[in-house]
C-alpha cells in the first residue's frame, strides 16, 4: 500500500492542484456531464484560480494536498467558513469546498486522511458543524461521506458547465474527529 503525505498547499502547488482538479473532474464526472463540457476544462484557468487562492487565502480556510511516495500531488481538499447560503442553505458554520483525488489513488485512505485534516482544522477554528455539496447521482462519493458520519440534507438544482444537475448536501454535526 502506498503511503501518502498530507500537508498544507503552497503557492508553488497551484499548477499541480489544477492538474488534479481538471483530471479529477474528467474522471469523476464522466458519467454525469457531457464529454464536450469536460473537454473544455483548462489547467491554465484552474492554475490561475488556485494561485490566487493560495496567494491570498481566507484566514480560516485551508487547502491540503496529498502527495504520493514520489512527491506528486494526487489529491487535495479545501475547507473553511460556509459560503453563501443561497439559494439552499447548508445550515452549517463551515464547508468543505472541494475534495478531489485521481482515480488511481481512490479507495486507499487518502480521501479520509484529507477529510480528517480539514475537519481538524475546522474544529481548531471553533466551527461546530460542516457541510458540503455533492452530485446526487455520485453514489460512491455519497457512500464515502456517509461512512465518515455525514447525514444527507437538502437538495438543489445547479447549472454545472451548461448542464442542470441535482446536488445533495451532507452535514457533519458535530465535526467528527477521524483517526
Amino acid at each position: 500500500m502506498t503511503t501518502y503525505r498530507i500537508e498544507p498547499a503552497t503557492e508553488a502547488d497551484a499548477e499541480a492542484i489544477a492538474q488534479v482538479h481538471v483530471q479529477g473532474w474528467r474522471e469523476t464526472y464522466k458519467d454525469f456531464l457531457n464529454p464536450a463540457s469536460l473537454a473544455g476544462l483548462s489547467v491554465e484557468d484552474r492554475t490561475r484560480m488556485w494561485r490566487g487562492m493560495l496567494k491570498a487565502p481566507h484566514p480560516q480556510s485551508l487547502i491540503l494536498v496529498g502527495r504520493d511516495g514520489d512527491g506528486e500531488i494526487v489529491g487535495f481538499g479545501q475547507g473553511g467558513p460556509a459560503r453563501s447560503q443561497e439559494p439552499v442553505p447548508l445550515d452549517t458554520a463551515a464547508e468543505i469546498y472541494a475534495l478531489y483525488l485521481l482515480d488511481k489513488v481512490k479507495r486507499q485512505g487518502l480521501g479520509r486522511r484529507l477529510m480528517a485534516g480539514l475537519f481538524d482544522h475546522l474544529r481548531r477554528q471553533n466551527f461546530s458543524s460542516a457541510g458540503l455539496w455533492v452530485l446526487k447521482d455520485n453514489q460512491s462519493a455519497r457512500q464515502f461521506y456517509e461512512r465518515l458520519g455525514g447525514t444527507p440534507g437538502p437538495e438543489q438544482m445547479l447549472d454545472l458547465r451548461g448542464q442542470s444537475v441535482i446536488e445533495i448536501a451532507y452535514r457533519f454535526e458535530p465535526i467528527p474527529a477521524l483517526s
